[in-house]
């Protein structure tokens, strides 16, 4: 069964797609890449998530802000949720969802600080 894994890096959407022979980005979900709901969710939690990245920032190349983040846990958990749910309710029974992501923001919303992040 292919997977479809909703995960987080800089400047890549959520969605990591896996058959079980490669990793592509959607090239094989052709439900997903047509559904305008996903690919707008997709764009916003990549922006969002990139948007903690700070270049030449705390005198390193590259800073991750994670008080950003912290302070924007429920957005980020939110449409996570969203972009689950509508995975979901598309899936014609060719893939499943596995919402890593989903997962750590739902552990992290529980956090009282951003330094909890990460065992920090």
């Amino acid at each position: 069964m292919n997977k479809v894994k909703i995960a987080l890096e800089y400047l890549h959407g959520a969605i990591w797609c896996c058959d079980e022979n490669d990793i592509s980005y959607l090239e094989h979900f052709e439900i997903i890449k047509n559904d305008d709901i996903c690919q707008k969710l997709d764009k916003q939690i990549e922006e969002m998530y990139s948007s903690y990245y700070e270049f030449d920032s705390h005198d390193v190349a590259c800073w991750f802000n994670y008080e950003k983040q912290f302070n924007d846990r429920f957005i980020m958990k939110d449409l996570l949720q969203r972009f689950v749910n509508r995975l979901n309710k598309i899936n014609d029974g060719t893939y499943t969802v596995e919402s890593t992501a989903l997962d750590w923001y739902q552990k992290f919303c529980e956090k009282d600080n951003f330094e909890d992040l990460n065992g920090k």
